[in-house]
């Protein structure tokens, strides 16, 4: 029975999850585990996760929650290194892959006006010159 135990344990069959499971989270994710991570540290699959953060609404805020304080940790990160000169490449990196952060502000570009001008197409050269000369007789050298 016991190995029946270790078996659940690494192949991901836990069908509710351990006590400890938001505390877990909540740690795991603070510290920039993924859902295959975290699943795997929970002893079970991560469609058993997902079914655990849909039906245990406690997981899901601990995931939330850890996740959040990863945002804050890797902004101060960037801020810190931004302000004082360090390497700002590594916290900008990490803030595009795990939160969505894109360069420039994305808004300007969606609220511009744009306005086009349809010119007409060129004309032959007889047709400009007859529309540029003027009549016989209409100018007068008085």
């Amino acid at each position: 029975m016991a190995e029946k135990k270790e078996r659940n344990a690494v192949t991901g069959t836990r069908k509710k999850p351990p006590t400890d499971a938001a505390e877990k989270l909540l740690e795991l994710a603070a510290t920039g585990y993924n859902k295959k991570g975290l699943a795997y540290r929970l002893g079970t699959t991560v469609e058993t996760l997902n079914k655990w953060l849909e039906l245990y609404p406690e997981l899901q805020q601990a995931l939330d929650e850890g996740r959040e304080r990863e945002h804050h940790a890797l902004f101060n990160a960037l801020y810190e290194n931004a302000t004082k000169g360090g390497n700002v490449t590594a916290a900008i990196f990490l803030l595009k892959t795990r939160h969505g952060y894109r360069e420039g502000d994305q808004t300007e570009i969606a609220n511009k006006v744009s306005i086009n001008f349809s010119l007409p197409g060129a004309l032959r050269l007889e047709d400009f010159t007859k529309d540029v000369t003027p009549p016989k007789g209409s100018l007068s050298h008085d």
